[in-house]
Parts: C-alpha cells; structure tokens; sequence
C-alpha cells in the first residue's frame, strides 16, 4: 500500500523542523566534541537521556550496555514502528579546524553517529509536538557498539524489539553524496560478511621459523586481496561516479565480491603463521564462491612455500536488506517530504561497508536510507571513516524531514 501525507502534516513537519534546526546542530556539535568508542558511550547516552526525557518519553537506559529506548506512546492498543539511532565514535585523531572539533585525543566521529543522533533527537521532538495526530507509536533505538558491529544483537537480547514488537524499523546512515539528498534501494542495502582465521601449518618434517610462516602469511594475504575488482573511492569525484554506477548496476557490481585478508600487524608474532580474512558479497552463494577461490590460491601458496594451511569460521554478518512492500509503502511520502529530485534510486548495494542495523531486520521488517551530508563547495565530503571527516549540516534538518515523514507512514500504512 502506498501512503501519501496530508498537506498540512508535511507543512507541520517542515515548520517545527526549522524551528529545531539551531538546536540540533548545538546537539550535533556537543555530541561531536565528546565522542566515544564502542562501549564506553556513557557521557553520550548521558546526554541523550536527559534529551529524552525533558520531552516526557518513556526512557529505558543501559539496554544492551549504554542504549536507550524511548517510546512515544499515544495509544498502546495502536502499533508501533521504530527508528535505530547510532552512537559511537571511531579512533581516528580529527584534523578539522573546526570550534566543535573533537576534545578527546585519537577519537573522532568520523562516520556520523553524532548527526544521527542529533537527528535521532530532532525526530522524537518533532513528533512530540504532533502527539496528537500521531497514529501509532513510536520507539527511539540509540545504540552503542555499532562500529564493532555488536550493539544491535546486545539491545535485541536485551528486550529493544520487545513489549510491543514493533510493525517496522528504520535507520539511515550519512553518506557522500550531495546535501539534501536521499538515496533509497528495495532491496540489499549493505552486504553482509563471512570472517575467517587462516592458520598455517609446516609440513610434516619440515621446522620453519615463526618468521617464515609469518611472511608466507603476508604472502596469502596479498593473493586475496588481488582478486578485488572494486576498491573504495577515495576521492569526492570518484565516490560520485559509483554512485552513479549504483543507480545503472553493471553486471559486476551486481555480483561484487570484496576480499580482505590481513595478519596482526601490531604483533605478528603473537599469531605465527595466522591471518584473517573476510569476505563481503551480493549474496551468499557468492560467498561461498570467494571460499573456494581462497581455498585455491591457498594451495598454490603452500605448495609452493611447504606449508599446510586450515581455516576456520570466525563468525559472520547477515545481509542488511530493505524490506521491499515497506519501501514501496513510505516513498510517496519521502518524495513529498523532500521533492522527487531529491530522491537518488540505487539499483546495487554499496559493497564496501556492513551495518549490524541488518541483526533488527532479521526479525522485523525494516530500510534503511543514505543521507547526503557534503557539499565541496564547503569542503565537506562526508567521507566515512577519515581524519577529516564532516558535514554540511543542513543534512540535519533532511534527516528530520525525511525520517519524521517515513515513521508517520509506516504508522499509516500498519494501521489502515
């Protein structure tokens, strides 16, 4: 079922948008100068929590470790949907010259959490002001331990999916595309990967030293990753054309396999002769295709070097994929909170991240969208993961806009 909003409710979302929009760059900007890593998110969630509970939600603390759940509840006979909000920050020392530069030597937010969160904040007060009219219920995820791909799974065991369970989730993630826009896909999001831990062995009469074994390990580990066809962009010029790629999906990024294999660089004899590798894919029979390939690379090295080698699995991600009908269902809305230019329609999964958002959609029916967060002429890139990370900050309000209007019709949409 498609759902539009009315007009006066799209007009109600954006006016208390912008009436919030200084105070959430202020949440932005104090969240980016007290970043955190996995696991040690208390000054965040701390200053989360006193957000949501000035606006009357019922909060839950120390969920799964330092998350919170809050529920803005109008009806509890009615359903309820959800948003996930993430927290934590990465070490990496930041380099911008900015006021709001990070206070914490070595850790930075350089993948955006602090902009979801602030948006994460932006939506709950937004749709307090319009409790009235709200349809339904709705739950607001902040989870810690994102980037160590552990948080979902925590607040899942810890109860976040339950009482109620909510009809569906939604999570969207800071991208390097173009402020104000949003990009949206039916179906694989971020792929999911397979984590194994290669040992090698000398053959039977054979006594090489830890050093050798450690060199036949880099040796493996650079066969592997010379069978990826794709590397990350590193440049805005070139992160822009594979978008563009995403949108018209040749066959081989259809079917991207990603390869990563690397010894324990800090201490490579502590492993002798071990490496680990990971393997990203569209799907899981061409995870088990990059297996064998592995697996045959593997034997031409160690007959080679008089070596044996076993693997074994190390544990492994789900794909994280957008539930089409809920896509399908909340785009009018998106398209009329935003304008239909606005909307980026990619046809294949962005191959070189994975999202633990994918553990919530293995249980209820969930998507996610990209938000685009740079602007050049600001020298903003919002390019994951590096020291200069930042955004153009109008993303903010985008994230407002977009998400307060897809959770209205989600709620809609489960309740006619």
């Amino acid at each position: 079922m498609f759902v539009d909003l009315p007009l006066e409710t799209l007009k109600a979302i954006q006016s208390h948008a912008l009436d919030l929009f200084d105070t959430l760059v202020t949440i932005r900007r104090d969240l980016h100068q007290h970043p955190e890593l996995s696991g040690n998110e208390t000054w965040t969630a701390a200053y989360l929590e006193k957000q949501l509970k000035a606006l009357g939600l019922r909060v839950r603390t120390g969920v799964g470790g330092h998350g919170i759940v809050a529920d803005l509840v109008t009806d509890s006979s009615r359903p309820t949907v959800a948003l996930r909000v993430d927290m934590d920050a990465l070490p990496i020392q930041e380099i911008n010259a900015v006021s709001y530069r990070s206070q914490v030597p070595g850790v930075m937010h350089a993948c955006g959490h602090d902009v979801h969160s602030a948006i994460g904040i932006g939506i709950a007060k937004v749709l307090t002001r319009m409790r009235g009219d709200l349809p339904g219920n709705v739950r607001f995820i902040f989870q810690p331990e994102e980037e160590k791909v552990t948080g979902a799974l925590r607040m899942i065991h810890a109860g976040a999916l339950s009482h109620p369970e909510p009809e569906a989730i939604f999570g969207l993630h800071v991208a390097p595309l173009p402020v104000g826009q949003v990009a949206w896909t039916e179906d694989l999001f971020l792929a999911g990967f397979d984590h194994y831990l290669a040992s090698l062995l000398p053959q039977r009469g054979t006594y090489p030293t830890p050093s050798y074994l450690n060199a036949v390990a880099q040796r493996c580990c650079r066969a592997i990753r010379g069978f990826n066809h794709w590397e990350l962009p590193q440049t805005w010029e070139a992160m822009q054309d594979f978008w563009t790629l995403m949108g018209e999906v040749p066959d081989d990024l259809r079917r991207f396999i990603l390869y990563d294999a690397s010894v324990n660089d800090e201490d490579p004899n502590a492993w002798r002769g071990q490496f680990g590798m990971g393997v990203k894919a569209a799907d899981h029979h061409l995870r088990r295709t990059a297996l064998g390939r592995i697996r045959a690379a593997l034997n031409r090295i160690c007959r080679i070097t008089h070596t044996r080698y076993k693997i074994l699995p190390m544990g492994s991600m789900p794909d994280m994929r957008n539930d089409r009908d809920l896509v399908r269902a909340v785009l009018p809305a998106l398209a009329a909170a935003l304008g239909e230019e606005s909307l980026v329609h990619l046809r294949a999964a962005f191959p070189f991240n994975c999202e633990d958002f994918a553990f919530y959609t293995k249980r209820i029916p969930g998507a996610m969208f990209w938000l685009g967060a740079a602007n050049p002429n600001m020298n903003r890139y919002a390019m994951l993961h590096t020291p200069d990370f930042d955004v153009d900050e109008r993303c903010i309000l985008t994230g407002v806009l977009s998400m307060t209007a897809v959770l209205l019709a989600a709620l809609i949409n489960k309740t006619e």
